[in-house]
């Protein structure tokens, strides 16, 4: 038994440790706002009245002023240029990274949509995230980002391997 809770703390601490990555900021639901990716064209959408839900309570977001394809595993190569006047902007700082585009607040986008075409986009896009603007009653301050919550691989593959060994623990035993 006392191997069976060591198993199951070691592996909740591998995926606690694991969540210290770009979905750590995965803190709130965001309504109203999608990216579709065709190729290297993605269309931002953004409805007339999108929210965000945040400790319970729903604020509402006055604009998007940044979107970027969002890369966890280190596989993404992207590059661009400047469109709709928006300014083209990269951080592949450490493992991951994010490519897209930004304008400055004020200057972004309610109830429209926006075409922009990355120049080469390669590897894994595991999804995509969005600089915003939020009402002044919102305890995150006026401009976040906000991203899009997505499993990531380490995590899913941890649990998988955690899961596989008590398994094969289970059969051992019988």
């Amino acid at each position: 038994m006392n191997r069976l809770f060591l198993t199951a703390f070691g592996l909740a601490l591998g995926v606690g440790a694991s969540a210290q990555s770009i979905s750590s900021f995965n803190v709130a639901a965001l309504t109203g706002i999608s990216v579709n990716r065709v190729g290297n064209q993605i269309t931002l959408n953004v409805g007339a009245a999108p929210t965000i839900l945040w400790n319970s309570n729903t604020y509402n977001v006055t604009e998007v002023f940044g979107v970027w394809a969002l890369d966890d595993d280190d596989d993404m190569g992207a590059t661009g240029v400047n469109q709709n006047g928006w300014n083209w902007d990269t951080n592949f700082s450490g493992v991951g990274g994010i490519a897209g585009w930004k304008t400055n607040p004020n200057s972004g986008i309610l109830n429209s949509s926006l075409v922009f075409n990355y120049t080469t986009l390669t590897g894994t896009v595991e999804d995509f995230g969005y600089h915003i603007r939020v009402d002044g009653n919102f305890p995150g301050g006026g401009n976040t980002a906000y991203f899009r919550n997505v499993p990531e691989p380490g995590t899913m593959a941890v649990l998988g391997l955690g899961g596989l060994a008590l398994l094969r623990r289970r059969r051992a035993r019988s």
